[in-house]
């Protein structure tokens, strides 16, 4: 039977790392086999996939490469595999390793959010054993009054402690989930490895994890994908003149009664022909049709200016409704603010 396994990308090239020697301290075997049953079900289908590497021959940390799957991402997909290819020599190694996850968007300069969430799963293929795992807190600030539409998530870096014997080939995979929103042609899926010189973990005396680390020189490593697939949704890049506030905590943009605002943007990809809707809303009431506009043949836009009536706080958004051409119906995250004096 064909095995159904999406394909695996591998980056080739290789990084050592400088490490200082010690005694190598007594194992923790019970804590491996907790790990290893907690994360069973991950480390089964990464033995499927049939990543090996050569044993080491040098005095140092090497690390291999990177691997991911699957080799493209869409609409339709859940998760995202990622692999760090590690091996040791003569001497046992103790580091952690800081995972770090990509941003939704890499147009337009709002803060999307990461295009991944998690680690939802890791563990190791091979010998070692996994320490502690610390994730570091992200925030994403409410933009609007209504439902924030941000497309990303609020997923901070991840570190975990590794300890690998000598002479072992081994390789750390983590899985994170993704899909909540359809990704964008500008969304980023490559992970960050970086191997550290301290621990994160908390660790009683008498651990094999309370030694010191051996690693002397941090190293990233980065996946060469995935890649962002067919199926995408549209993004919209909307400014104005004068310039709104992006959505809180900015103050909004003081302006003058009926003082004309222009408008204009671009879809991202640049398609041809297509709806955009704009609409307007005072600060937590009901959103307005203000028109709907078509895209010229660089996927840009440009709306007669627009006039907010009386005093208070007004938000402008874009969207993008369903229609033929590939792309999945979309909205700006955040609107462009403005407050009439």
């Amino acid at each position: 039977m064909r095995d159904p396994t999406p394909p695996v990308k591998r980056a080739r090239g290789e990084r050592r790392l400088g490490h200082r020697l010690r005694s190598a301290p007594t194992r923790d075997p019970q804590r491996g086999r907790s790990h290893r049953r907690r994360l069973g079900y991950l480390l089964a289908l990464a033995l499927t996939l049939g990543v090996v590497i050569a044993p080491a021959s040098r005095a140092d940390l090497g690390l291999a490469g990177t691997l991911f799957t699957p080799a493209t991402v869409d609409a339709s997909t859940r998760y995202v595999l990622y692999y760090l290819q590690m091996h040791s020599a003569a001497s046992e190694e103790l580091f952690s390793v800081q995972m770090t996850p990509p941003p939704f968007a890499t147009a337009g300069g709002l803060a999307e959010g990461q295009s991944i969430d998690g680690p939802t799963a890791i563990a190791l293929q091979g010998p070692g054993t996994l320490g502690d795992l610390v994730q570091r807190p992200s925030v994403i600030a409410a933009c609007s009054s209504r439902e924030s539409a941000f497309h990303g998530y609020a997923s901070g870096p991840a570190s975990v402690d590794i300890l690998l014997p000598p002479n072992s080939a081994t390789t750390l995979a983590v899985r994170y989930a993704t899909g909540r929103r359809a990704p964008w042609v500008d969304s980023d899926f490559k992970l960050a490895f970086t191997v550290q010189t301290h621990l994160v973990g908390t660790y009683a005396a008498g651990s094999p994890f309370a030694a010191a680390p051996t690693v002397t020189s941090a190293v990233t490593m980065t996946t060469r994908g995935p890649l962002v697939g067919a199926r995408t949704g549209a993004h919209i890049l909307l400014t104005t003149s004068p310039q709104g506030a992006p959505g809180t905590p900015a103050a909004p943009r003081p302006i003058g009664s009926h003082q004309p605002v222009a408008i204009s943007g671009r879809l991202l990809p640049a398609r041809g022909g297509r709806r955009i809707v704009l609409q307007w809303a005072r600060a937590g009431g009901a959103l307005r049709t203000l028109t709907t506009v078509r895209t010229d043949a660089r996927g840009r836009f440009t709306v007669h200016p627009w006039r907010p009536g009386g005093p208070g706080t007004y938000e402008l958004w874009a969207s993008y409704p369903a229609q033929p051409g590939g792309l999945l119906a979309d909205t700006t995250s955040c609107p462009q603010r403005f407050t009439v004096r």
